[in-house]
């Protein structure tokens, strides 16, 4: 493979993990984006059915939904609704702040946008202390899309001062107005609110969904798919794979219960597992537990998943942090990482849950001794 399909690749994969680029911000990607943005336009196109925008100081994936459906990944500790909210509201409000704002400017601007009569929002309320705190998770959360750049001091003591009021204005920060634009447009709008004008024709619409699958989630499972896609996946599996790894350079891995792209860096994926940290050992040990005792697709209750939690505890003692050692956290832990990773779903009908297929695949681990130290106390 030449250095220029590497590159490729390299451009493709960035996108789908950081579906907004700024020039500024992510210098390498965005130099090899401008080089292949004419392949890269015609692979989100025509294969998955996205749009790409680039101008002349950032990128923009827009995942245009089909049939009303966007396909990604389930997300593993996300922001809740609160925050999404105050985010929404804080580019709102930077739009029409000056270039240079800081955290309590844009406090001051929220705190009056939400009491507007139009808005039917539960008012921010900053002189708060757990509001505060979801104000600034809301406004790192900008930082981290780019639609605003830190200026001079900056750290967790800076959020931390303001949350509680020892920081008069908090984080100083320089507008990033084309990507607060670019974060919605026009078009993604019509779409969200399925006002789409241009109808996607049946067989567009089957290999964009395919596709996505394929890119987006950590496995396509054939259970997942309705009639028509299993026919069309069953005569185009060839192609679409064939796609997949020109794209992204992953392996695919295919077993009777579906296929999965397999890349050798974990830099590839949104979530890695298991990573070497206690949260990650404890929800394998679980999982284990868990597949060694029930049928793949048997229903499993929160009885059961608290009593596989509890044998971890035991087995493993020595390896839980404090954190894990308390209350129902070690269950609480594995069943969202495990959900997130699709291990683990909701039972459709009915309480409890089940074991995908998937889960079998982490059959039996080995387990080695690690003395290093790393972001949590690790021991397994």
């Amino acid at each position: 493979m030449s250095q220029n399909e590497v590159n490729r690749q390299r451009a493709f994969t960035a996108l789908l993990r950081n579906p907004v680029l700024d020039r500024r911000v992510h210098p390498e990607i965005w130099s090899l984006v401008r080089v292949h943005h004419g392949t890269l336009s015609e692979w989100f196109s025509n294969r998955l059915g996205y749009r790409l925008v680039v101008t002349d100081s950032a990128a923009r994936l827009f995942r245009s939904p089909v049939d009303g459906t966007v396909l990604a990944p389930r997300r593993f500790a996300a922001p809740s609704r609160r925050v999404l909210v105050l985010a929404i509201l804080a580019a709102a409000a930077a739009e029409d702040a000056e270039d240079i704002t800081t955290t309590q400017d844009l406090s001051d601007r929220v705190r009056a946008l939400s009491a507007h009569e139009n808005v039917s929002l539960a008012p921010h309320v900053p002189d708060q202390f757990a509001e505060r705190r979801l104000f600034v998770q809301a406004v790192r959360l900008l930082v981290t899309l780019g639609a605003l750049r830190p200026t001079g001091r900056t750290g967790e003591e800076q959020h931390e001062g303001w949350t509680h009021r020892r920081d008069a204005i908090g984080g100083a920060y320089e507008v990033n107005r084309e990507l607060l634009l670019r974060m919605v447009d026009p078009v993604a709008l019509r779409a969200a609110l399925g006002e789409t004008a241009a109808e996607t024709s049946h067989d567009d619409a089957t290999r964009f969904r395919l596709m996505r699958r394929l890119v987006e989630l950590p496995v396509l499972l054939h259970e997942d798919l309705t009639e028509a896609e299993r026919t069309y996946f069953s005569h185009q599996r060839r192609r679409l794979l064939a796609w997949c790894a020109e794209m992204t350079g992953w392996r695919a891995e295919q077993r009777r219960e579906g296929v999965a792209l397999i890349s050798e860096d974990e830099a590839d994926t949104d979530l890695p597992f298991p990573a070497v940290r206690a949260a990650d050992f404890a929800t394998l040990m679980v999982l284990d537990e868990l597949v060694r005792t029930h049928a793949i697709d048997a229903i499993i209750t929160e009885s059961a998943i608290a009593a596989a939690a509890e044998e971890v505890r035991a087995r493993h003692h020595k390896a839980m942090t404090n954190e894990l050692r308390e209350g129902t956290a070690l269950e609480s832990t594995a069943r969202e990482l495990l959900t997130a990773l699709d291990l683990l779903r909701p039972a459709e009908n009915g309480p409890g849950w089940r074991l995908t297929a998937v889960a079998a695949r982490f059959r039996d681990p080995k387990i080695v001794s690690v003395t290093r130290r790393l972001d949590e106390e690790v021991m397994g």
